[in-house]
């Protein structure tokens, strides 16, 4: 072997023994992990394994589960009421995006001052199999830097770290949920009828603009525009809370209803209660239109779109009518009121002024 080959081989050897002291120290630094900066926390995950996820927060006291049960979540604070993915994907994500800044510790007993344990983090999420087991879960400490710095600590390990950016997890049950209760296009509704211990009244507009009322009583008119909000009272309807049909308060009762029919005979109704302040409501959807719908070989286009829409409203609205059936919703008091608007509270009185005729110039005047 040659000088040449020997001074090759011997800064080689160098080389390495310097790697090694350097892996060493790393070791001892972070720990048997060892994850250099801005390496991701959780190292892998298998969504597609995911079961249950748990969420606790407020330093452990508050949880928030979200169970997958027939193929998709359901969040079991709200009775297994079914969540939202968009949410869900959100929560994965910033989970996923964790990436340390540096090591703080691989010492357990460090632990609750760096606020990484259950009882002192500001989130503990955790991320289980079907059989109950923990597949990762994270523990991150509440903002300890302006702005966003924190430590985190992967479930089960004893590396605690700093990381830069600390996730934001949502930890309202309600943010989970789609709470987009029903939403109307305006041009569509052709009639409203609303019912309530003050008595009933029905709201119509055939040419979906103007709103006229049904049996206008003699001597009345509309006052203001509080008709108006009735009658597109289910443009958009959002809920606060949820239940399941079975789990409503003692001595709630659904003593009124709002019905709305749109132009191609799909049917809205709400029952509603209120209970200690709250408002409460049922939906469902009919399909009144139960005409069968034949398909000829020689029909046109045209007709055969109006036969396709017809059979689409029919199914959305059985689809409807299937998802909310076993639940009760919150809904805010200013919706409610649009919802149950007493007759009393829409008409005033016909004056002499609201029948005389509008001032004109007569020719003298000019």
């Amino acid at each position: 072997m040659t000088d040449r080959k020997l001074a090759i081989l011997a800064m080689i050897a160098v080389v390495m023994a310097g790697w090694a002291i350097l892996q060493s120290r790393l070791a001892k630094q972070t720990g048997a992990r060892g994850l250099f900066e801005n390496a991701p926390l959780i190292q892998g995950l298998n969504v597609d394994a995911i079961a249950e996820i748990t969420v606790l927060s407020n330093k452990g006291a508050n949880t928030l589960t979200l169970k997958k049960q027939d193929g998709r979540f359901r969040l079991l604070e709200k009775d297994g009421y079914p969540a939202n993915i968009s949410p869900i994907n959100s929560l994965l994500n910033n989970c996923l995006d964790i990436r340390v800044a540096r090591p703080i510790t691989s010492n357990p007993a460090n632990h609750p001052d760096l606020g990484v344990t259950d009882e002192t983090a500001q989130y503990a999420v955790r991320f289980l199999n079907a059989d109950g087991n923990v597949i990762t879960g994270v523990l991150v400490s509440e903002r300890k830097s302006d702005p966003d710095g924190a430590y985190v600590r992967l479930d089960g390990a004893d590396d605690a770290y700093f990381v830069e950016y600390a996730p934001w997890i949502s930890t309202t049950p309600i943010s989970y949920l789609n709470t987009a209760l029903v939403e109307v296009n305006r041009d569509k509704i052709r009639l409203v009828t609303v019912r309530g211990p003050e008595g009933d009244y029905v709201l119509t507009s055939p040419d979906g603009e103007t709103i006229a009322m049904e049996a206008m009583p003699d001597g009345k008119q509309f006052a203001g525009t509080a008709h108006q909000s009735v009658f597109r009272a289910l443009t958009s309807v959002q809920f606060e809370d949820v239940m399941a049909a079975d789990s409503t308060p003692t001595g709630l009762l659904f003593d009124r209803s709002f019905v709305c029919e749109l132009d191609d005979t799909t049917v809205y109704t709400l029952l509603l209660g209120e209970l200690d302040g709250k408002h409460y409501a049922t939906i469902t959807a009919d399909f009144l239109d139960t005409t069968p719908v034949q398909v000829g070989r020689t029909e046109a286009e045209e007709e055969l779109r109006k036969k396709e829409a017809k059979l689409l409203a029919m199914d959305a609205a059985q689809a409807f009518a299937q998802r909310h059936k076993d639940w009760v919703y919150v809904i805010s008091s200013f919706k409610a009121e649009d919802l149950t608007q007493s007759l009393d509270n829409l008409l005033e009185e016909v004056t002499e002024a609201d029948n005389s005729p509008e001032d004109t110039l007569e020719p003298d005047d000019i």
